[in-house]
């Protein structure tokens, strides 16, 4: 390797580990979007391949890339893996692409709705097109950023997916320690942790010098099941594999091994290609190097010409040899993720303390919050009965399960982070599961909400908190089992912590006792308010039961069940409340409004809120200031479709709240909730629904 090109290896590296040590190489993707299945895999623990875009937009003419596209996805779903391919739609970020979404990609290039985005593009794309997004949406046409291996690393990566299949990888172009043309692939592979399974490096490059620079950059290489490296078509290069891999579970524990290490570069498994057109199509590559090189072709412009000129010179024997080499490395690579999921759930690379900690986040947020949310973070698991006959008790029923990511304070911090807030969060999660680490990254990468290494205790020998509700035909409940021992150890946020903050919201799973604490450290450094939200009748009877944190209470939410349940715990009754008040108290809503004000007069003295939510009947706002109480209701919108009322009222919580923090007045506060809320109600996939991003406040 000349010196010129050894110095610019090393200064592309310097520049590489600047970048790791601000931002530890990952994505903060308040936009990426995860297909439902894609994200009840990770969520669950079961294996995941990425796939690239630019393959499908670009390598190939349609509809052989639909073809391909199709059978790569068939491939690994007959290994139980779930295939997530990796493009940016209109500037968003996607991880995994319904099967429309994917035959509008494969005609996206050949009607110029496509770009090649690499890892640098990433950023500057979806700038482009949040600038334009209204424009586009008017358009009948999708736009589209057709990712290279590096780009579906990054997003890859983001996304929590830690295999990734392709083609053929990039590298050091012929002449390269004169151009200093070098692939971006190589400084991804140096710098972000994903298993890469390719043909190797392709065929137009300068194999060699690639293998050095992998080496310099310590990438871990091997040859899938050789000694020899091979030439993307052919499996003959002359070059010697710097290792072997007999087996995925070689791969696997190769790759753990590097996590536990702390090692953040990905690794290259490269998979001969033993197609027998191979040798017909190096000879036709060399011939197209001549003619490229003859016309002033260079770039990124190379690669398509050599693939468009060899497949006319072979007869489509390339093409063909292309398909069958990416459809092989889809079935390693179904190996590989298989067997790195099967080592986590056995604990083959079970964390210690300090590595459960470090997977959460830093010690200390970035920037100084307004809001702090303490409460559950919980996985919710709904199993319905699909049968139209009532469900047989005590045998298996058919029907369908799924899993979101839930519990009260993860859903209101959800809300305020994705309206903008970017609440620090304080919970517990299982030290024995991978579960709670996926609530909280999508939480922080998806939503924009803060947690560090204190505020989220990752509890040693528990699960994370777990509620399994049995549904029949008809979605009424049959039976539910809940698993919330681990939000015994929410840890209490220090007046460190709450310094500077202006709102504390609290939920009742976390215990009395901690609850009080928390309260305690909130007054004694002036945060202005403190919410509460009740969770359940029995939770919200047993704190309502302590004065203390009542009278320290700004505003609660609770639903009418839960009013009279805390109001009964805060007082002995009824009778004569109103004596010497200025209170509204007609008819409408009695039952509701007389426990609001018993329950109003025990919270804090100068004014106080309950947001009573009554379901069909709307929401019931009870204001006390100074003597007086007052009470206003706002109707329920209609609603055509109901898919799920489970994060319905944290909708409105978190939306209240973010109002407030704009300076609105109550009453607007309740509006914006309620509009918030009625997105949720109608999204059937998650607790929160994901459009509340988009909601925009009208004060």
């Amino acid at each position: 390797m000349t010196s010129t090109l050894l110095f610019a290896f090393q200064s592309v590296r310097r520049s590489s580990s600047v970048f790791s040590t601000t931002q530890k190489r990952r994505l903060s993707l308040s936009c990426i979007r995860l297909l439902p299945e894609v994200e009840q895999a990770l969520s669950s623990g079961k294996p995941v391949v990425a796939l690239e875009s630019t393959i499908v937009a670009h390598g190939m003419p349609y509809p052989q890339n639909l073809e391909l596209a199709k059978d790569v996805s068939r491939i690994l779903r007959d290994k139980g893996v779930i295939p997530a391919t990796m493009a940016v739609k209109n500037g968003v970020f996607r991880a995994g692409l319904h099967p429309d979404e994917l035959e509008n990609l494969s005609l996206a290039g050949e009607e110029n709705r496509a770009v090649k985005c690499s890892s640098r593009d990433l950023p500057l794309i979806a700038s482009k097109y949040d600038h334009l997004r209204e424009k586009i949406s008017q358009e009948e046409n999708v736009h589209w950023g057709a990712t290279t291996v590096a780009a579906t690393m990054r997003l890859a990566h983001a996304a929590g997916i830690s295999t990734f299949v392709t083609g053929g990888t990039g590298g050091v172009h012929r002449g390269g320690e004169l151009s200093l043309d070098i692939s971006t692939d190589l400084i991804e592979l140096s710098r972000t942790p994903v298993v890469v399974v390719s043909a190797g490096v392709k065929s137009i490059l300068d194999i060699k010098k690639t293998l050095e620079v992998l080496e310099t950059f310590g990438v871990p290489t091997g040859v899938w099941q050789s000694t020899e490296f091979p030439a993307f078509f052919s499996p003959v290069s002359g070059a010697i594999a710097p290792a072997t891999f007999d087996n995925a579970m070689d791969v696997a524990r190769a790759y753990l091994a590097g996590q536990e290490l702390g090692m953040e570069n990905g690794m290259l498994v490269a998979v001969p290609n033993h197609d027998p057109a191979g040798a017909s199509v190096e000879i036709a590559i060399q011939q197209a190097l001549e003619e490229a090189a003859a016309s002033g072709i260079e770039g990124r412009n190379v690669t398509p010409f050599i693939l468009k000129t060899v497949a006319m010179k072979t007869e489509g024997d390339s093409l063909r040899s292309n398909m069958s080499l990416v459809k092989q490395n889809a079935k390693v690579g179904a190996e590989i993720a298989s067997a790195i999921a099967e080592l986590k759930r056995s604990g083959g690379s079970k964390p210690t303390i300090h590595q459960s900690q470090s997977r959460i986040a830093k010690r200390t947020p970035p920037f100084k919050p307004r809001v702090v949310c303490v409460g559950g973070a919980v996985v919710d698991v709904v199993a319905k009965s699909s049968s139209e006959t009532p469900m047989i008790i005590g045998t298996s029923n058919p029907g369908v399960v799924h899993r979101s990511d839930g519990g009260v304070g993860r859903n209101v911090a959800e809300v305020l982070g994705r309206l903008g807030k970017q609440p620090l969060f304080f919970t517990a999660i299982g030290g024995n599961d991978d579960e709670g680490f996926g609530v909280i990254k999508r939480l922080v990468t998806e939503c924009g909400v803060m947690t560090t290494t204190n505020s989220v205790h990752a509890a040693q020998e528990m699960n994370t908190a777990q509620y399994f509700a049995l549904l029949d035909h008809k979605s009424d409940l049959v039976g539910g089992i809940a698993d919330m021992n681990v939000l015994s150890e929410i840890p209490v946020p220090s007046p460190e912590d709450l310094t500077g903050v202006d709102f504390l919201v609290l939920d009742a799973n976390v215990p009395l006792n901690r609850i009080i604490d928390t309260v305690r450290n909130a007054r004694s450094v002036g945060v202005k308010e403190i919410f509460f939200e009740p969770t359940s009748v029995p939770k919200a009877r047993a704190i309502c039961q302590n004065e203390e944190f009542l009278r320290c209470l700004s505003v609660a939410f609770p639903n009418d069940d839960e009013l009279i349940a805390m109001a009964n715990a805060s007082c002995n009754g009824v009778d004569g409340i109103t004596e010497g008040l200025d209170v509204d108290l007609n008819e409408d809503f009695r039952s509701v409004k007389i426990p609001a004000i018993s329950l109003l007069l025990k919270m804090r003295e100068k004014s106080a809120h309950l947001v009573i939510t009554m379901g069909s009947r709307g929401v019931l706002l009870a204001t006390k200031s100074g003597s007086g109480i007052r009470f206003k209701h706002f109707a329920a919108t209609h609603i055509s479709v109901v898919n799920s009322c489970n994060g319905a009222g944290d909708t409105l919580a978190g939306a209240f709240i973010s109002s407030l923090l704009d300076g609105c007045d109550v009453e607007t506060a309740v509006r914006f909730g309620m509009d918030a809320a009625i997105l949720s109600l109608k999204c059937a996939e998650r607790a929160i629904s994901p459009d509340v991003s988009s909601l925009i406040l009208k004060n």
